[in-house]
């Protein structure tokens, strides 16, 4: 008797996992595609199940956040996914209103919802959605139900390493998975969601830029959509070269690829004072401050423009022009150091090799050189460390603006050409006023006032001199100022023989 209940129970078995692999290779899923809605007929979409496989649908939808109305972009099923919810739930945290979820079971993704988890970003751990609950068996089918479980956990068990090693294959071409891509050099990723934005800081030409928060590290995460993805691959390069860990050039950690919302992550140290010129926009800098600031910030661009030769521990680290030099791409630091960031329209000059085929008028209008702005560059590696040195020069300006050390007073914070151009000028307006007129910021007769102010007033005029071959190296940019740093009393004298020679005294307090 004992031997034919056994019997009964492993042929009730077979018989549901029979039934359940037949239900499971002709799958049913709810089937939508806004950017192609004649790929579903009836809303509906069979996913041809291979035998061994696994197969599940899913949901990609977005949420108004003053109707509340969720409009779906993308349902359809996808085959030797892990996905064992029974029930299509999105557990955040959303960005952007956009919610994912994914359910194993015929049409399981006709209903979605999303429920969030607890803001805390240290509760990183995957919810557990439970199954919905169900009238109570019978005493003798939960026996049944129970036997019949133990032996598809077995069996699942020995096949779990072979199904593991098969790729995924999509019923779409966007799939919309989570796949991590990072190589970082002080963060481990250990969690399906490591990452937790926190709060958007700011939003410029290739996307969007978040305070994050990664365990108990703060980390700021650029966020590139998919049009932008060459610039994030240009800045993972440039910071990946030889020796680009610098305390002036801004602490790279680490990249993801997000496919579900088509979005490429770039992780690097968060910083919140912020760029220099949200710092000028709101405080004045002493002179101690402005030597600290414009140092580190010469020294970083230095770094950046230096080619050092390959040694047995590290290789060849090449020359870099940054092409987008400004002060909105020079951050600061808690000690008011600079550090300089954003490396999307970057050039690398490796020796022997020409420049190639780059265009030259990048870089935002009223920081570009006279031969930027005329069409006149010399494709060479020095020539486009110039425009660099030129930008320099404009930002040392803004720093002088708001200095307190002159006898004058301490004006609301402007940049370059902002009082003679606008707020949004030209290119032609800045081709006929920089190239054309020669114009550069006005620098008052007071900021001339205090020796070391005056030093770096003469340092931002031979920076931004429309002869391109006459403008400092970013190199002597950085010695001028450390100079002044060493040497906060020095005095400039003037003699005069058949050029005029300008030499530093230190004058006796």
């Amino acid at each position: 008797m004992w031997n034919f209940f056994i019997l009964l129970v492993f042929c009730c078995c077979l018989g549901a996992m029979s039934r359940a692999n037949l239900e499971q290779s002709k799958l049913q899923c709810a089937c939508f595609n806004a950017t192609a809605p004649e790929s579903c007929t009836n809303n509906k979409i069979t996913c041809d199940v291979e035998a061994g496989k696994v197969g599940s649908c899913f949901v990609v939808w977005s949420s108004d956040n003053v109707t509340g109305e969720n409009r779906v972009s993308l349902q359809g099923c996808f085959i030797n996914e892990s996905c064992n919810n029974t029930e299509c739930v999105s557990d955040g945290p959303t960005r952007n209103n956009v919610n994912y979820c994914c359910c194993r079971g015929n049409m399981c993704n006709s209903k979605f919802k999303y429920v969030p988890l607890p803001p805390s970003p240290e509760e990183l751990e995957e919810v557990v959605i439970p199954a919905p609950p169900s009238d109570k068996p019978s005493e003798n089918l939960v026996i049944v139900i129970v036997a019949c479980c133990a032996v598809v956990i077995v069996l699942v068990s020995l096949g779990g390493v072979f199904f593991y090693r098969n790729r995924k294959t999509a019923m779409f071409n966007e799939v919309p998975t989570n796949e991590p891509d990072i190589s970082s050099s002080s963060l481990t990723l250990n969690s399906p969601r490591p990452i937790h934005l926190i709060e958007q800081k700011a939003r410029g030409r290739f996307g969007a830029v978040w305070r994050a928060q990664f365990k108990s590290d703060e980390v700021a995460v650029k966020i590139f959509p998919l049009q932008d993805k060459d610039s994030w691959q240009s800045e993972q390069e440039i910071f990946k070269l030889p020796r680009m860990k610098h305390l002036n050039i801004l602490e790279y950690i680490g990249v993801e690829k997000h496919s579900e919302t088509n979005e490429f992550w770039l992780i690097t140290a968060y910083h919140s004072l912020g760029s220099l010129c949200d710092y000028l926009k709101a405080h004045t800098v002493s002179w101690s401050e402005l030597c600290k600031i414009a140092e580190s910030m010469a020294r970083g661009l230095t770094h950046l423009h230096e080619e050092f030769p390959a040694t047995k521990a590290d290789g060849l680290k090449p020359a870099v022009a940054h092409r987008d030099f400004k002060s909105k791409n020079v951050l600061l630091k808690a000690d008011l150091t600079a550090c300089i960031a954003d490396f999307g329209l970057a050039l690398i000059f490796e020796p022997g090799k020409p420049c190639g085929e780059t265009h030259g008028q990048v870089g935002t209008r009223r920081y570009m050189a006279p031969e930027v702005l005329e069409g006149a560059i010399n494709f060479t590696r020095d020539a486009f460390l110039r425009i660099d040195v030129y930008a320099c020069g404009l930002v040392l300006w803004e720093l002088v603006s708001r200095c307190t050390e002159h006898d004058g007073a301490v004006p609301d914070y402007t940049l370059p050409f902002e009082t003679e151009l606008g707020i949004h000028p030209s290119v032609e307006e800045m081709q006929e006023n920089v190239v054309t007129k020669k114009m550069r910021p006005r620098i008052p007769d007071h900021w001339r006032s205090h020796s070391g102010l005056n030093a770096i007033c003469d340092t931002m005029e031979e920076c931004w001199d429309h002869d391109a071959e006459a403008r400092l190296s970013s190199s002597c940019v950085m010695e001028r100022i450390s100079q002044h740093t060493r040497y906060p009393t020095t005095q400039l004298f003037i003699e005069s023989n058949t050029d005029t020679l300008i030499k530093n005294r230190t004058v006796s307090m």
